[in-house]
């Protein structure tokens, strides 16, 4: 992390969320540490309400406050299956796992160095048997495509590339759609879908055939205002209502991106 990362405003912004650490972690001192200052912890962070979890980076303190502390994609339904897409280092998936009875978890994750924490995170919990992890990026289309961990807009790997003519660091991983995760896992329903895909949520929902849809209970997802053609907020609650969902919540976390939720009606 850079100085600017540390800068002592910064630093003491983070040191504010005390209380919340202490509340969700065991070994808090050692989370809030890390995270204020953006370092990796040697050992897993331990949570109280069982889960522990593994970081390869600074920034993977994100999610676990997105997910454990504010509840972002919220309480997790029981006896259910959950679609994990862009799983980063697993966080959501050991978030559901510890706190929902019987559910039965895909999470897909593309870049290898993440998908590897997402192995041993599993395996530290003791979930092999409810979670599968996919090295997969997840778009429209299947096949090889170009993740871009670097030089864009997005906070975390992309399938989005730069505009104009910056450089972005990329790698070549397999991309999967909606229609090859139902089938590859023959899946009659997916419970819930939660998606975190940095942008390339609109490609991925907007080329599914309409039948997928018909197989998914609920949508709980971050979405990216990216134009104002068809990616932006409004264009995706028209298309999920045609499919058949209604909005259950919805809010801004900044004035281009924030948090969807959506339930197909019983």
């Amino acid at each position: 992390m850079g100085q600017s990362f540390r800068s002592p405003a910064k630093v003491a912004r983070r040191l504010k969320m005390l209380p919340e650490v202490r509340r969700h972690v065991r070994n808090w001192p050692s989370f809030l540490w890390n995270y204020a200052l953006g370092f990796v912890p040697d050992k897993p962070y331990r949570f109280r309400n069982g889960a522990k979890l593994k970081i390869g980076r600074g920034v993977d303190h994100v999610p676990v406050i997105e997910i454990f502390f504010r509840k972002d994609y919220g309480d997790m339904p029981s006896d259910a299956v959950i679609v994990d897409l862009g799983a980063s280092v697993g966080v959501f998936s050991v978030y559901a796992a510890a706190t929902a009875r019987n559910v039965r978890l895909y999470a897909y994750e593309p870049m290898p160095a993440s998908f590897a924490l997402v192995q041993e995170n599993v395996r530290l919990n003791g979930k092999t048997g409810a979670i599968t992890a996919v090295n997969n990026a997840v778009g429209g289309e299947a096949g090889e495509r170009e993740l871009f961990v670097g030089g864009t807009d997005f906070f975390f790997p992309t399938l989005i590339g730069p505009d104009g003519n910056r450089q972005a660091d990329r790698i070549t991983v397999h991309c999967t759609t909606l229609e090859e995760i139902l089938r590859a896992n023959r899946l009659e329903r997916i419970d819930l879908l939660k998606m975190d895909i940095e942008g390339a949520e609109y490609e991925f929902l907007y080329k599914a055939p309409a039948e997928c849809f018909e197989k998914v209970r609920e949508i709980r997802m971050e979405y990216h205002d990216l134009d104002e053609g068809e990616r932006n907020l409004a264009s995706l609650k028209a298309f999920l209502t045609r499919h058949g969902f209604a909005v259950t919540k919805e809010w801004a976390n900044t004035p281009t991106n924030g948090n969807l939720w959506v339930r197909r009606a019983a």
